[in-house]
């Protein structure tokens, strides 16, 4: 049994013809005839009544007709992802990231990836900055893209630099903070930081707290929002809060270290293959960071 005589038996259904199924594969209706004959021969049954020109289903010929589909899309899928990693592009990609991008910059990259890369099937999952490298460690994704901290516990994975992002200490602006013309540590320590929560082997944890009041919560959006509601202060990725910049509903606190670049990038296994889509995806971010850092 073949997948050009399945291709064939399938058309002529479609078709209600013989001669309709040569003109659609460009094929003669010997070859047609010849090709269903010999998989009835293989099958031991007849899948096609004829009469005159036209062809309809038998009773098994119904029955199997479905699972005919089936095995002819496997066919074709498997001969995808070989062409696929002939060509270097991955059948499959497991992405991790974290959310210091706007999510309309990840809605618009995903169309791309899906008119571009057709026939890659990608999963994307969104995580804080501190659990990416342990994701890409333990094999849970291929890649992730995320702020670089500044120091790392694992010794498998590398990590590139593809840009920097602008980090910037905010607050409402009728929070208390807001009104000092200069902020010390002493006064970020007396009210409440929202900061990122993560999860390690000990549990759920805040990242690097600076007051011993916080908030901790997964990613920079839910900082954001939380010092949008007057919650406390917090430090986010300035591609974040522009509008809320502009309009004046957020304020930079006035501290030496209120504005930092912190590195963006992309990590992966040391033993890990990067393909086609890994590569356009951070040639993609690493255009956006250049124009937005």
């Amino acid at each position: 049994m073949r997948s050009s005589q399945i291709e064939m038996f399938l058309t002529a259904v479609e078709t209600g013809s013989i001669a309709g199924a040569a003109r659609e594969l460009e094929k003669s209706r010997t070859t047609v005839s010849a090709a269903i004959s010999a998989l009835e021969d293989n099958l031991g049954v007849e899948l096609l009544s004829r009469s005159g020109n036209s062809v309809t289903l038998t009773n098994v010929g119904r029955m199997i007709h479905d699972d005919c589909e089936r095995v002819l899309q496997a066919v074709h899928d498997i001969g995808a992802k070989c062409r696929q990693f002939e060509s270097g592009i991955e059948s499959a990609l497991r992405i991790g990231r974290d959310d210091a991008i706007p999510e309309a910059f990840w809605r618009a990259t995903m169309r791309e990836i899906h008119q571009l890369f057709p026939d890659s099937s990608v999963s994307l999952y969104v995580a804080p900055p501190p659990e990416l490298y342990e994701m890409v460690d333990e094999n849970m994704v291929d890649v992730a893209f995320g702020l670089l901290p500044e120091t790392r516990a694992f010794g498998r994975i590398s990590s590139k630099k593809l840009g920097q992002i602008r980090m910037m200490s905010v607050v409402h602006k009728d929070h208390p903070l807001a009104k000092l013309k200069r902020v010390q540590r002493a006064d970020l320590e007396r009210y409440t930081e929202v900061t990122l929560a993560y999860v390690d082997d000990e549990g759920l944890k805040a990242l690097d707290p600076i007051s011993p009041h916080y908030i901790a919560l997964p990613f920079y959006e839910h900082l954001r929002d939380a010092v949008l509601d007057g919650s406390g202060w917090s430090n986010v990725p300035s591609v974040l809060l522009r509008k809320y910049l502009r309009s004046g509903t957020l304020q930079v606190l006035r501290h030496s270290s209120a504005m930092q670049l912190q590195p963006y990038g992309q990590i992966t296994s040391m033993d890990g293959h990067t393909g086609a889509l890994t590569a356009w995806l951070s040639d993609r971010l690493e255009e956006y960071l250049a124009e937005n850092s």
